[in-house]
């Protein structure tokens, strides 16, 4: 297995891994590995000792002697058994110091590819909450001293102002000054908390993408197994021939009764449909990296011409595992979109976020209608549902930073917030309209590209 990027931090040097990770950040990440195929998917300390693990974990809570003689080396495990099962080892440093290690192991009878590919994919979802944590972390520290520093700057200056008028001009000069100062401070604090939101979302996307790219992996998997074994018999008969060759009866009898033997028309019947289902399986793996790749537009930067029907196609492409999941329904009903001038990337977030809330809003026979159109200059888009709804009360709060009406852990409050920026930021805005036991419905309004 080739060495993974190890996760850097500068914040906090003294900071352990349980300083920066709880358990509500890490579990659904590793539940999430177990029920993608893994039989044990854990975090450590820098000594082996189990901070957190999901699936088949072992009594003395350690991993085993092997694995941390693999960390030591500050490599990843070689994907070889041990005691029957295949692993795969990555090291989280902080501050360029190992703080903790990062273990998963599977069942010999998994691909081996495939286990590569779910430890990478978890490494990087692990990576991104890390990231995000300390982010916040970082940003909560900066604010608190931001207002502390103001507040004290505002008591001497209130006793200045009392000494004499001169000196109040002159003090009112140089608080405006740092005023503006410490308003830059704060709105780049701002933007570094809608990205982190976003990056949250990618985390949210990564075990979903894991499990959706699982199931053809898996058939593709077992038809490679069951076209081996054809292989095989039709070698052995092809190995009958070369030693027997043909010309007497007997011969051709005892042919005739291992080409039955060997269901030799069955496997010309069955081969083709094996290669047919592989081949589905890859396209399908192939359509779901396209989908993603066109959701986050990982090759744009720039603003540019977009049609608004396409970049929603994209965004419920990504989500279709969640969709799925919550046995939602979906109806599009597209009208002409074309002309809105912008990042790609950002509006397929925007919509990303009503979107989640949507599937968020209810249970049962939950059906979220998709609605586009052009109004004069504007694309329009309607998002409802006929969820639970919002109360009368929260509703001019639902677009403010850090509100949610989730428990505790299950939400930042930024998803809404982070939407109603990204429409104001292109001149547009953004409404909603709920009724309880009904549902809402969420209005975007774009300016077309003249």
């Amino acid at each position: 297995m080739e060495q993974m990027d190890r996760i850097d931090f500068s914040l906090g040097a003294d900071m352990g891994l349980k300083d920066i990770l709880g358990a509500t950040d890490v579990l659904p990440l590793l539940k999430a590995i177990v029920g993608a195929g893994a039989d044990l998917a854990a975090v450590t300390d820098s000594k082996g000792k189990f901070l957190w693990a999901e699936g088949n974990i072992p009594d003395n809570k350690e991993l085993p002697s092997m694995a941390m003689e693999a960390a030591a080396k500050e490599i990843p495990g070689k994907p070889e058994t041990l005691k029957g099962v295949n692993w795969r080892l990555s090291t989280i440093h902080h501050e360029a110091e190992p703080i903790g290690l990062f273990f998963v192991s599977a069942p010999e009878a998994l691909n081996e590819r495939f286990l590569s590919n779910l430890m990478e994919t978890a490494f990087a979802g692990l990576n991104i909450i890390i990231r995000n944590i300390v982010k916040r972390v970082f940003t909560t520290e900066l604010h608190t001293t931001v207002v502390k520093r103001s507040y004290e700057e505002l008591l001497e200056t209130n006793r200045n102002l009392a000494a004499s008028e001169k000196k109040y001009k002159e003090l009112s000069e140089t608080l405006e000054q740092k005023v503006e100062e410490r308003t830059a401070e704060l709105k780049k604090a701002h933007t570094r908390l809608l990205q982190q939101e976003k990056m949250a979302s990618i985390g949210q996307l990564a075990a979903s993408v894991a499990h959706e790219i699982n199931n053809p992996i898996g058939f593709i998997y077992s038809n490679l197994n069951t076209l081996k074994k054809y292989i095989g018999n039709l070698n052995e008969i092809i190995q009958f021939y070369k030693v027997k060759g043909q010309g007497s009866e007997v011969i051709g009898k005892e042919a005739e009764e291992l080409y039955k033997k060997l269901r030799i028309d069955f496997i010309k019947a069955d081969i083709h449909d094996l290669i047919k289902q592989s081949i589905d399986g890859a396209e399908r793996i192939k359509n779901i990296v396209a989908n993603l790749k066109g959701f986050s537009h990982i090759d744009e930067a720039a603003d540019r011409e977009m049609n608004i029907n396409a970049e929603m196609d994209n965004t419920i492409s990504v989500l279709s595992n969640e969709i799925k999941d919550r046995s939602a329904k979906i109806v599009k009903q597209y009208g002409q979109a074309a002309g809105f001038f912008g990042n790609t990337g950002l509006i397929c977030q925007a919509f990303l976020n009503i979107l989640l809330n949507a599937l968020q809003s209810g249970d049962d026979n939950l059906i979220i209608t998709v609605k586009t159109e052009q109004r004069g200059d504007n694309a329009v888009i309607f998002i409802a549902d006929n969820g639970r709804g919002i109360p009368p009360e929260i509703q001019d709060r639902i677009f403010e930073p850090f509100f949610t009406t989730r428990d505790v852990g299950k939400g930042t409050g930024m998803g809404l917030a982070v939407t109603y920026d990204i429409i104001s930021q292109y001149r547009g805005s953004i409404e909603v309209k709920s009724e309880m036991g009904k549902g809402s419905t969420f209005v975007i309004t774009l300016p077309l590209k003249k």
